[in-house]
């Protein structure tokens, strides 16, 4: 049975890698296939591949000026794809089903718009909108939100120009989840450097 954890993570890098991927995934889930139609949404395509999918990402040109990225009820991917979606430069509304809109973001909100995007939230129409381009530079977060938001912008910083740093201003509470994400990166080749 795969990880959902994993196959979010490593969907999300073979989508925005330089080349095709094969990802083992014999089965899938709700949130899974979420993460699929928003990466689809961005451009990406999965073809089903024997017990897995064949993931090709997509070329620079063939994004859409504006993305609707149906994210279901999966708080993964929609605090997932939010910074990756800021770091493409893609104008986006993510629709949010269940009590999806409800949900913390704040902490992860603040770090998007100080750094470039604008964000808005319309409750009734249960939707999160982001646009504009976000800029390398210094990343905060508390240590206690959730691991989502660093593992979003983690996913989403190795994307821009040039580099940046994603601290914690208090001890992480969730780090066998952003080593799990910094395992999917290294996978695809990208570096990130601990510090204290």
């Amino acid at each position: 049975i795969p990880s959902k954890s994993a196959a979010h993570r490593l969907m999300i890098c073979a989508a925005l890698a330089d080349g095709p991927t094969t990802i083992t995934c014999p089965r899938r889930s709700q949130d899974i296939d979420a993460t699929l139609r928003c990466l689809a949404g961005l451009g990406a395509s999965f073809r089903p591949q024997g017990k897995g999918y064949l993931v090709t990402p997509a070329a620079q040109e063939n994004r859409a000026d504006h993305c609707l990225l149906d994210c279901g009820e999966s708080g993964s991917t929609l605090r997932f794809l939010l910074p990756v979606a800021g770091a493409l430069g893609v104008n986006a509304t993510f629709q949010l089903a269940g009590r999806l809109a409800q949900r913390p973001m704040g902490p992860l909100l603040e770090q998007l718009e100080a750094h470039g995007c604008q964000t808005y939230l319309d409750p009734e129409k249960k939707t999160l909108s982001i646009s504009g381009q976000l800029t390398p530079g210094a990343y905060r977060l508390p240590g206690d939100v959730s691991s989502q938001f660093f593992t979003g912008l983690l996913l989403a910083l190795p994307l821009l120009a040039e580099d940046s740093e994603l601290m914690a201003d208090t001890p992480l509470e969730s780090a066998p989840y952003i080593d799990l994400t910094l395992s999917a990166m290294r996978a695809f080749g990208v570096s990130v450097e601990k510090t204290p």
